[in-house]
């Protein structure tokens, strides 16, 4: 038991993404793979800004999918690998965070998401952020 209490302490990770570097996700990324394992994606945004929801399709270029709407929470069907990107806005400018992929096959990759003048916050679960 206690093992699995360490396990899930470590996949609840609170993580930064700095605003130094703070800018518009550039539209031409890495592709995402043609994957066939399913996985889900939940985003929680407890901020009080919009959120772009972006996904870079199979030729690189990121495809607006949709915008969390202040402290929204949206869910949507992905499959492992595929990569998503999520692009704030801050008084200092647009802030990027990414790439973000579901890493468990038929699992969610979870994220709460903050944002203050530093950038991005977020704890996340079951994901693999860049």
């Amino acid at each position: 038991m206690r093992g699995f209490v360490v396990a899930c302490a470590m996949a609840m990770s609170v993580l930064a993404a700095s605003a130094a570097s703070a800018q518009q996700c550039d539209n031409q990324q890495q592709p995402s793979p043609q994957s066939r394992t399913k996985a889900g994606l939940s985003l929680q945004n407890t901020t009080s800004s919009q959120i772009n929801v972006l996904w870079a399709d199979f030729d690189g270029v990121l495809t607006h999918y949709t915008t969390l709407q202040p402290k929204q929470t949206a869910a949507f069907d992905s499959y492992v690998g595929h990569i998503w990107y999520l692009e704030g806005f801050t008084p200092d400018g647009a802030v990027c965070l990414g790439p973000i992929r579901p890493a468990q096959a038929n699992g969610t990759c979870k994220m709460k998401i903050s944002l203050d003048n530093e950038g991005f916050l977020y704890e996340q679960q079951a994901c693999k952020v860049e």
